[in-house]
């Protein structure tokens, strides 16, 4: 067997520890038959449309079967020219700036949020103005206040980067008040909302709040959508749905009309396996896996840290754990190894200070017995 210079895969945990701070799903969960299938199966249907450029938008196998689900699941009518298919949400945050943005222009995103979006943000040169939130999501009141003292010294954001459905990195959902509250904002002060509901489809009560872009008039709302979550993260595909307007500049941009569709081979695929009910299926399959464990690691917080604060999250992959104040989580994440445990300190979510006695924790990728353990030595390094 040849040896590998290069890693695989994008993971790497050291021997020994429980690394929850991976928001990454277990291996034995991912659709490799699935796949294996989907992939004869569009081979014979399609053949070498496979193999060619794909179109500027994505194939129309998959955005066939994406209309008709959106339009199904969340209501709204969705029209060919409102959709395109992306290379994940990352891809689609990182085209939005490049299409939205130039360096030093200014953006809004919520505190705490994804700190890798953050890392896309910056990437751009962009000035980056946080938004608090709390137990109930984004406080809208809170936007008025910065839109308006931004107007004041001449400066309108290009966009708000949001996560309302079981956010990233604190599992809550916007509340339907601030739903409809902040799409009203949004839509009086000409404020671009970027929607990440890459979580959408992994609810475990529930089912998931309507989505902003859902319940938005047309240009108000960039939803990002995506199978990394919900499927598997090696398909790299995602979708946006929005303004005509704006996705027409995206899939009549250099990059596209370069390369094509993004993805192709794998987009083809997707939509076979989508097609066979195989998506739904998968999508069951980790919903009932990840309720388990979700249930399990709250339980095990509750019985081994009663001094911490969290909301058990109704989807999605984290919890957001809050230590008194005199923790310093950085200080404790620098002892955890130690013990065989790992997480993200929560400062990492906070742009501007702030979360320095928090950390999350993310359920996917180890099994009930595993995270169970893992609060049992965080316990003992704390």
């Amino acid at each position: 067997m040849t040896t590998l210079i290069f890693p695989t895969i994008q993971r790497s945990i050291k021997p020994g520890v429980i690394d929850l701070a991976w928001g990454q799903p277990d291996p034995n969960l991912l659709p490799v038959e699935e796949m294996k299938r989907a992939g004869e199966r569009a081979l014979n249907e399609y053949s070498w449309e496979m193999l060619d450029y794909g179109a500027e938008a994505g194939p129309g196998p998959l955005l066939d079967y994406l209309r008709e689900r959106i339009e199904r699941t969340e209501g709204r009518a969705l029209r060919a020219d409102q959709i395109i298919v992306t290379a994940g949400n990352s891809d689609a945050l990182d085209q939005i700036c490049t299409f939205r943005t130039q360096p030093g222009d200014t953006v809004l995103i919520e505190a705490p949020t994804y700190h890798l979006a953050v890392k896309i943000l910056r990437d751009h040169l962009l000035d980056i103005v946080p938004v608090p939130t709390d137990e109930e999501g984004l406080r809208v009141n809170d936007l008025q206040a910065i839109l308006a003292e931004l107007k004041r010294v001449g400066k309108q954001p290009k966009f708000l980067y949001t996560i309302p459905t079981f956010h990233n990195p604190t599992g809550v959902c916007l509340s339907e008040g601030r739903r409809r509250g902040l799409v009203k904002v949004a839509a009086q002060e000409n404020l671009l909302l970027v929607e990440d509901d890459v979580y959408r489809e992994l609810a475990y009560d529930a089912p998931a709040p309507p989505s902003l872009w859902s319940i938005a008039p047309d240009g108000v709302v960039l939803r990002m959508g995506s199978f990394a979550k919900s499927f598997a993260p090696g398909v790299r595909l995602g979708f946006i749905t929005g303004n005509k307007e704006f996705l027409l500049r995206m899939t009549g941009g250099g990059l596209r009309d370069s390369g094509g569709g993004v993805n192709h081979f794998t987009a083809m695929m997707l939509a076979a396996a989508c097609r066979a009910g195989l998506y739904d299926s998968q999508i069951e399959k980790l919903r009932a896996a990840y309720r388990e464990r979700r249930d399990a690691l709250c339980e095990a917080i509750a019985q081994e840290l009663p001094k911490t604060k969290f909301v058990k999250p109704g989807g999605g992959f984290f919890i957001w754990l809050q230590f008194p104040d005199s923790t310093d989580t950085q200080v404790l994440r620098g002892r955890a190894p130690e013990h065989g445990v790992d997480f993200v300190h929560g400062a990492r979510f906070f742009g501007e200070g702030g979360g320095t006695n928090a950390l999350r924790f993310a359920f996917s990728l180890y099994p009930p017995d595993e995270l169970r353990e893992a609060v049992k030595r965080l316990r003992n390094a704390l």
